[in-house]
């Protein structure tokens, strides 16, 4: 079988196939390597150093028909894709014995797309999950194979419930492979309940300073480690790093700062919130307390 991922959240998959007795993983398919950091220099991702630091077959088709060519020159019996970020041409679909299936980190048919956990998060789920199902022409319409719903801990952020979902995951996938082999079909996905994930950006990691406290909360639960939450100060654009719920009762109108012993607090639509850490344009991360330190004024200031 192959593994198609360009992500980190593949790699408890992959290790878990890798010393299988009952599966053969002949092959990693990811992404390009592609100019990134200052220097623009070329590098492979994260997934392709780790697979080739253990052994693993690293394959980086840079266009369909190559990942066409070598599929056929593989030939696995089935491709699993999770995290990949490409869609695949019907055509493709058909040339494993067993077709093409995904592990998705949602209950589908909840949360179709590119970003579910982040999308949960924002929209206060109490569950997210994991979805075993056979690729079509749709976009996360497959029918499913195995699914599991996973409980969504209050102050869990994108990055750690994808790395539990990733592990538990693993093991649905294999469960899922023993289904396959054993001849049943999946089955159809409902018709009710279908929400969209589409792909985050970084203009939705900007803090409406009129939304509740919750709500900017679970933005920053969502969106901190990637794509970034932020704000702007006049013209001073402030990545946000750490915050929480403030307990102060001050009464802050919406997006108005309060800095009180060192304390950065901006009022929200129904409370206060309290800046921990940021990073100023231009500038290195730093404590609330460091960067009051270093304003020229500390009254009349406003977020936006």
């Amino acid at each position: 079988m192959v593994i198609a991922s360009s992500s980190y959240v593949s790699k408890p998959l992959i290790s878990l196939l890798s010393i299988s007795n009952e599966h053969e993983l002949i092959g990693l398919i990811t992404n390009p390597d592609k100019a990134t950091g200052r220097g623009m220099n070329i590098v492979p991702n994260e997934l392709a150093s780790w697979g080739v630091s253990n052994g693993i077959n690293v394959l980086k088709p840079d266009s369909r028909d190559h990942l066409k060519d070598l599929i056929k020159t593989l030939n696995p019996e089935i491709v699993i894709t999770i995290a990949f970020g490409q869609i695949i041409p019907e055509e493709l679909l058909n040339l494993p014995k067993h077709g093409w299936i995904n592990v998705h980190f949602s209950s589908l048919p909840r949360w179709r797309g590119a970003a579910p956990v982040q999308w949960a998060i924002l929209s206060a789920d109490k569950e997210s999950g994991i979805t075993i199902f056979k690729l079509d022409k749709g976009m996360d319409t497959g029918p499913v194979y195995l699914s599991k719903s996973v409980l969504i801990e209050p102050d869990e952020t994108t990055e750690l419930l994808l790395t539990r979902l990733s592990n538990i995951g693993a093991d649905l996938a294999v469960q899922s492979l023993a289904v396959i082999q054993s001849g049943s079909e999946p089955v159809a996905q409902l018709n009710s309940g279908i929400t969209l994930a589409p792909k985050i950006t970084k203009n939705d990691g900007k803090i409406d300073w009129h939304e509740n406290t919750s709500e900017i909360f679970n933005r920053y639960r969502a969106l901190a480690g990637n794509p970034g939450i932020w704000t702007l100060l006049g013209d001073l654009r402030l990545k946000i790093d750490s915050l929480e719920v403030s307990n102060r009762t001050a009464n802050l109108p919406p997006s108005e700062v309060l800095i009180t012993d060192e304390h950065f607090l901006v009022g929200a639509n129904n409370g206060v919130i309290e800046i921990k850490t940021l990073t100023p344009a231009g500038r290195s991360q730093m404590s609330a307390a460091e960067f009051i330190r270093g304003l020229p004024n500390r009254s009349g200031l406003q977020l936006g």
